[in-house]
């Protein structure tokens, strides 16, 4: 399966993330995923990706997030509690005073007015905030997605390395078997045996070094669903096939898209917002109440009214106010600082794409059959004996280098793809299957 052609559809579905309510569902969900995998099931990254939604810890916590942004919307929306009071005069003083026959008790009801609008914009602000949270979840997910593609590359890329060290190993197997034989029959000196046997040990060490990678890598790679590894499934995909990449000024045109540059405009919706609402606290608040009094004395009864309001509150809130116009201007500023430094990485990465493009297809079409045509006339002439051992050896191991090398290579085009796709949030690749 292309690469590619599977994170493009998953970038341009949204990723949809499912959640669950708790997370002991989540960790069952987990279990259930992994027993539902068939042994010797290839996985695919349209697979992984799958799981990694389904049940990943940190796209599960997402839904407390927002629960919590729903919650600060509720709190902004409450308005000023309404507060009951009791009382109570003329009392514990001297002479007649010092009993409660001449008190006074007052019970009364008050609240605070809010004037300005302030509760409509506490909740105007609140709802921004909630919008930024989820382009920053939104951009949380498609880091998700693009650091589980880089983990299953790399599975990919284990898995050609340990055929390659299995192709090394046979051909030091092999070399081995000839050399034995020719010392046999004397054509061949003792020292050769020794080192045929030291390239087979070295040979045996680098599959078992391979061998091991595969296992670390998929734990890596598992480890985005909960940390439950699934043993050493085959990961399919075609590390070689390389989708063509869009040009530079078509991806600097989708880099308008990115989630880091999305953010700012949520962000300056939230600035203005909270400017909106410092401005609003140049209003000041009345507080009223009213209640009933109880004269002792006279055995009467009496109602009482109160109001209240706060003296120098459009001086008192100017510095929250110039603090909020100076963050609000702030936004504008980073913002300009981002689009230069997202324009430079996503040029360093079309660049880097497109030099490792070139280098593996003269790594594939040149420079490895060469290689290959090398070990097999240095084959011939050493069975012929017109070749050292040593310059047999060689022939191999540049063999192997270069096909190593082709793998580096393929990794790195593929990373560099999957990381301007999620600087652009859009598939950066033409010409790749539909």
């Amino acid at each position: 399966m292309l690469i590619h052609s599977v994170l493009r559809s998953l970038l341009l579905a949204g990723v949809a993330v499912a959640v669950v309510s708790s997370a002991a569902i989540a960790q069952g969900a987990a279990s259930q995923i992994v027993q539902r995998v068939p042994q010797g099931t290839p996985l695919t990254l349209r697979d992984a990706i799958a799981r990694v939604m389904e049940v990943n810890p940190t796209l599960i916590g997402q839904k407390f997030a927002l629960t919590a942004a729903d919650a600060r919307r509720d709190q902004a929306a409450l308005r000023p509690a309404i507060e009951v009071g009791l009382e109570t005069e003329d009392i514990f003083g001297t002479d007649r005073l010092s009993t409660f026959k001449d008190a006074q008790v007052t019970l009364q009801l008050s609240t605070l007015l809010e004037l300005g609008g302030k509760r409509g914009k506490r909740i105007g602000t609140a709802e921004r905030e909630r919008d930024l949270l989820l382009t920053e979840l939104d951009a949380e997910k498609l880091d998700t997605v693009a650091e589980v593609a880089r983990r299953f590359i790399r599975v990919v890329a284990a898995q050609r390395e340990v055929s390659l060290a299995m192709q090394s190993m046979e051909l030091a197997t092999n070399t081995r078997k000839v050399v034995g034989q020719r010392v046999s029959t004397g054509r061949g000196a003792a020292v050769e045996d020794r080192n045929a046997e030291i390239a087979l040990t070295r040979a045996e060490i680098e599959k078992s070094r391979a061998e091991s990678g595969v296992l670390q890598v998929w734990q890596s790679l598992t480890a985005m669903w909960g940390g439950s590894s699934v043993g050493t499934m085959e990961a399919a995909a075609e590390l070689f096939t390389l989708p063509q990449l869009e040009p530079l000024t078509t991806l600097d045109a989708m880099l308008q898209q990115n989630p880091n540059l999305v953010r700012f405009a949520s962000e300056r919706r939230v600035e203005e917002a909270k400017l909106r609402l410092t401005e609003s606290q140049a209003t000041p608040d009345i507080t009223v109440g009213a209640g009933v009094r109880r004269l002792q004395t006279d055995r009467s009864n009496a109602f009482v009214l109160s109001f209240s309001m706060p003296l120098g509150t459009g001086s008192r809130s100017a510095p929250y106010t110039a603090e909020a116009r100076s963050k609000l201007q702030q936004v504008e500023y980073r913002e300009r600082a981002a689009q230069a430094e997202l324009k430079a990485t996503l040029y360093a990465l079309h660049q880097e794409a497109t030099q490792r493009g070139i280098e593996l297809a003269v790594l594939r079409e040149k420079a490895v059959p060469l290689a290959e045509g090398a070990r097999e006339l240095t084959q011939s002439g050493f069975n012929a004996g017109r070749f050292s051992l040593l310059e047999l050896l060689n022939s191999q191991q540049q063999l192997i280098e270069l096909q190593r090398s082709a793998i580096d290579t393929a990794v790195a085009y593929h990373n560099a793809v999957i990381e301007i796709e999620r600087l652009t949030a859009r598939s950066a690749t033409a010409g790749i299957e539909k």
